[in-house]
């Protein structure tokens, strides 16, 4: 029987996705709702759907920790907001997928069952993502990562607002700032920002 644990401070969403996977007999199913209770448990599970938003401990910074304590565990992120999945997470923290809170019964199980056989499930969007912030902007050296700061400042986000979207300290995205500045040679947002315009780095 498949052994899987869910994490989400939502009640409602969190038992539901229980009783859903249950259902069928051959999953059992845990729910806690939130990231120290999940390190609390000793019992290893097949998989962890894990809410991405949640207060205190999220969804990055959970997997992060479960993931450092055993680097075999099988991550899938719960999120409702799509337009926030970026490729870093599964290049840089190691999940094996990531699913929209929308997502149909069946939609899920297969993502469960691509997970439990050993794939990483990428969404499309974020190459699609990934190639039109990169087009234009590659000469300037800007990494991805930056790109979408970049972008992110583009919709009049704030440091602080940009740093809770992108799963981010306050101090990480000032020293990415500060890097984006230096190879456009600029020393304001706005002048970044124009650079950014006038080249079409995101179209």
């Amino acid at each position: 029987m498949l052994r899987i644990l869910i994490v989400d401070d939502h009640y409602i969403v969190g038992e539901g996705t229980k009783t859903i996977l249950t259902k069928g007999g051959d999953i059992s199913a845990h729910y806690v709702s939130s990231g120290a209770e999940a390190l609390a448990l000793s019992e290893e599970f097949d998989i962890y759907i894990i809410d991405i938003h949640m207060p205190v401990m999220t969804g990055i910074d959970l997997s992060r920790e479960l993931l450092s304590i055993n680097a075999r565990r099988k991550i899938i992120l719960y999120t409702g907001f799509t337009e926030q999945e970026n490729l870093y997470i599964f290049t840089e923290i190691g999940v094996s997928g990531i699913i929209s809170k929308t997502a149909t019964k069946s939609e899920l199980i297969d993502l469960i069952q691509a997970v439990v056989s050993g794939y990483t499930i990428v969404p499309l969007s974020l190459f699609k993502n990934k190639n039109k912030l990169n087009s234009e902007s590659k000469q300037h050296g800007l990494t991805e990562r930056e790109l979408i700061i970049l972008k992110e400042i583009s919709k009049g986000l704030s440091n602080r607002e940009i740093a809770d979207k992108l799963f981010l300290s306050d101090r990480t995205v000032e020293y990415r700032l500060t890097k984006i500045y230096r190879k456009l040679g600029v020393k304001s947002r706005i002048e970044a920002l124009n650079i950014a315009l006038d080249n079409k780095f995101f179209e």
